[in-house]
């Protein structure tokens, strides 16, 4: 019996090269524990958003005070306010007529904030700003002592990018507040690769390859934003965002880098009355900045695209239980085909107070249809957000 044990160029290089290529490897079976439209890019984008907004579908992102999308609003902390949340997630893909249904829990954001120096705030948060999980069976064959030898290859991946953020907020005046952020990105992903040959009138011939690694992950970016209130009504707010390269090292060896996308946005509430909120946001970025293929910058990557997606919602409530409801749209930076996979989503949600406002307790329900490059995805989430403010 003929054995091989490692072949020519299967090297941990080789290992992450294969985690960053999928863009363009054949395959015959794709899943993913996340959306499989992060497989082919970088990974999926996180929300910067808690319950409270993500139940309104992002629409009032930039007007909720422990959000992470911008720094301004922080200006409305009047206490020291921590929040957390987590949401469940139920997938149901389907791809050229394969089917998969999958089931995730994430945790997705940790946040705090306080008010310092009178009309100074500051906060810190940790939340997803990539995730990299995912498994992906593909379909193969090499040349073996002048014979052809199909196989199969498990490629899977376990982790994630998360931002670690540091803002500051003044309040300049009753109607005008200005922040800005720091943004540490790092995280680590645990990548394996398993190779399978066929078997040859029935008898394996080659040993299976096994290779494990983990890859690391650092990046930086800074933020701006800003809001202004005209009147006790209507108030206005924008950000823009830069990150730099997200580098991925392999045993302190940088194996490869891409350029993170620029952002920038903003958004409008109208307040009619103390119990009816109304809301819309946009946020552009510029993703297809982004080397899909890990190599060394920019240029465009494969299947890499600029986003542009748009938000509107409501709050209706002034008491401790709000009702909220909103609608959100746009464009996904990876997917499989040549033009940018659109999302549309629908969500609603509501709290609850407790301890005379310390406690609130968010739920909220969303739904999201993801389409492109033969590629149909459904996704309905249940969000669980709690703040605590003592």
């Amino acid at each position: 019996m003929k054995t091989v044990r490692r072949l020519d160029g299967w090297t941990a290089r080789t290992l992450v090269g294969a985690a960053v290529l999928l863009a363009v490897y054949p395959s015959s079976r794709l899943t993913a524990q996340d959306s499989q439209f992060g497989i082919r890019g970088l990974g999926t984008p996180g929300r910067f958003e808690t319950v409270r907004a993500r139940s309104t579908a992002g629409a009032f992102a930039p007007f909720d005070g422990m959000s992470t999308l911008m720094e301004a609003q922080l200006a409305d902390v009047t206490r020291l306010t921590a929040t957390a949340m987590g949401g469940t997630s139920y997938r149901n893909t389907d791809l050229s007529g394969t089917k998969t249904s999958l089931r995730t829990t994430r945790f997705p954001m940790l946040a705090f904030a306080e008010p310092v120096l009178g009309r100074l705030r500051i906060a810190g948060s940790y939340g997803t700003y990539l995730d990299r999980s995912w498994s992906v069976s593909l379909r193969d064959s090499v040349l073996i002592r002048g014979v052809m030898q199909p196989y199969t290859d498990q490629v899977t991946s376990d982790g994630a990018v998360a931002d670690v953020r540091f803002a500051g907020v003044a309040r300049l005046s009753g109607h005008f507040a200005l922040g800005a952020g720091l943004h540490l990105l790092s995280g680590s992903t645990k990548v394996s690769a398993r190779r399978v040959f066929d078997p040859v009138n029935g008898d394996s011939v080659y040993q299976p390859i096994m290779q494990r690694d983990e890859v690391r992950y650092t990046g930086i970016g800074f933020s701006a934003s800003g809001l202004v209130d005209f009147g006790p009504t209507l108030r206005i707010a924008a950000f823009a965002r830069s990150d730099g390269r997200l580098r991925a090292w392999l045993s302190d060896v940088l194996v490869s880098q891409a350029e993170l996308p620029r952002a920038a946005g903003g958004g409008v509430r109208w307040a009619p009355t103390p119990s009816v909120r109304f809301a819309a946001s946009v946020v552009w970025r510029s993703w297809s900045d982004a080397a899909t293929a890990g190599g060394g910058g920019g240029g465009g990557g494969v299947g890499s695209f600029d986003t542009f997606n748009w938000s509107a919602g409501a709050e209706v409530g002034g008491g401790y239980s709000p009702l909220r409801f909103g609608v959100r749209g746009g464009r996904l930076p990876f997917g499989p085909g040549a033009t940018a996979p659109t999302e549309i989503g629908f969500a609603a949600g509501t709290g609850r107070a407790f301890s005379e406002g310390r406690a609130l307790l968010d739920v909220g329900l969303e739904h999201l249809r993801r389409k492109g490059g033969g590629l149909d995805e459904r996704v309905w989430t249940f969000l669980l957000g709690l703040t605590i403010r003592p």
